[in-house]
C-alpha cells in the first residue's frame, strides 16, 4: 500500500551494508506522510535479551518522513524489525515479509553481516539464472545420445509433476544453445549469465555430480563452457556456476570411498559384538 513503510538492505536505507564488528550502523525506516505511524524503534537482540532503540526523525520531503536509528554490531550477523505505534491496532511490527498486527519471530527479520564485503561488480549485477538443461538445444544436440537415466522429450512435452520422473525427463539443452541466444538475455538487462550444474550426473538437474572434473559431455563439455564463457566476455558480460561440492551423487568417487569406509567400519563393529555377545 501506499502509506506502507519501507526498508531493506540497500544503500538509501542501510548507511553501511559491510561494517566492521562493533560498529554502530545507521539504518532508515521510510514512512509516507499519509501513514498513520507516530513513532518507531528498532528492534534486536544482544546476548540473548531484546533491545529496543527509539528511532528519530531524520529529515522529511513531499512524501516521506525518514526515521533513523543505530543499529550496533555486536555480533557477527545482527537480526533487526522494527516496533511502530499507531495502525488500526495501535502497534505494529514490520520485518523482511511486511507489517504483522501482533509480536512476530525472528525467523524474518532483516538481517545486516559484518563479514567482508562482496567484489564490487556485485552490487550492479542482474543474473539471469539457466538450467541448461531446458533453455535451448543447439545445432549439435542430435549427436549426442541420452544416457541410460534418461526420458528422452521433445522441446514442447509437458515437464512432469513429479520430482523423481522430472529429474530424469531430458530435453537436450546444453551450453552452446545458450551462447546462441545471449542476444535475447542481454536485451533483457541482464549483466551476468548464472548456470545450474553442469558436471556429469545421474539426472537433468546434475544436483547429483558424479565428478566436478569436467563439464558433462550432454551439454557440450569443456569447450562449450569455454565458447559461452568467451562469448560472455565479449559482450562484457559475466559468467557465474553453481559448484555443490557440498554434496554429490552416489557415483562419485568421494561417496564411493564414504560407503566403502563406512561398510568396512560397520563389519569391524558387527564382528566385535558378535564375539562380545559370546
Amino acid at each position: 500500500m501506499l502509506t506502507d513503510p519501507h526498508h531493506d538492505g540497500s544503500a538509501l536505507y542501510v548507511a553501511n551494508p559491510a561494517p566492521d564488528p562493533g560498529e554502530d550502523v545507521a539504518v532508515f525506516l521510510r514512512v509516507p506522510r499519509g501513514s498513520d505511524i507516530t513513532r518507531a524503534h528498532l528492534c534486536t537482540v544482544i546476548d540473548g535479551e531484546r533491545q529496543l532503540f527509539e528511532a528519530v526523525l531524520d529529515r522529511q520531503d513531499e512524501r516521506d518522513s525518514w526515521y533513523r536509528a543505530d543499529l550496533p554490531m555486536h555480533n557477527p550477523v545482527m537480526g533487526y524489525r522494527w516496533l511502530l505505534d499507531g495502525g488500526p491496532h495501535h502497534y505494529q511490527w514490520y520485518n523482511g515479509s511486511g507489517l504483522h498486527p501482533h509480536d512476530v519471530t525472528d525467523a524474518e527479520d532483516f538481517r545486516l553481516a559484518s563479514y567482508p564485503p562482496p567484489p564490487a561488480w556485485g552490487t550492479d549485477t542482474v543474473l539471469y539464472q539457466i538450467f541448461p538443461d531446458r533453455f535451448a538445444r543447439s545445432d549439435g544436440y542430435e549427436t549426442r545420445l541420452a544416457p541410460a537415466w534418461a526420458i528422452p522429450m521433445g522441446p514442447d512435452d509437458a515437464v512432469a509433476p513429479d520430482g523423481l520422473t522430472r529429474a530424469h525427463q531430458f530435453f537436450g539443452g546444453d551450453l552452446d544453445g545458450v551462447a546462441a541466444h545471449l542476444d535475447h538475455i542481454a536485451s533483457l538487462g541482464a549483466n551476468t549469465v548464472y548456470l545450474t550444474p553442469f558436471f556429469p550426473g545421474g539426472s537433468s538437474h546434475r544436483y547429483d555430480a558424479t565428478t566436478f572434473l569436467q563439464v558433462d559431455p550432454l551439454l557440450g563439455g569443456d569447450t562449450a563452457l569455454t565458447r559461452l564463457s568467451e562469448a560472455l566476455h565479449a559482450r562484457g558480460m559475466r559468467l557465474m556456476g553453481d559448484l555443490t561440492t557440498n554434496h554429490c551423487g552416489v557415483g562419485h568417487d568421494w561417496f564411493r570411498a564414504a560407503a566403502a569406509w563406512w561398510r568396512a567400519g560397520w563389519g569391524t563393529w558387527t564382528a566385535g559384538a558378535s564375539t562380545s555377545r559370546t
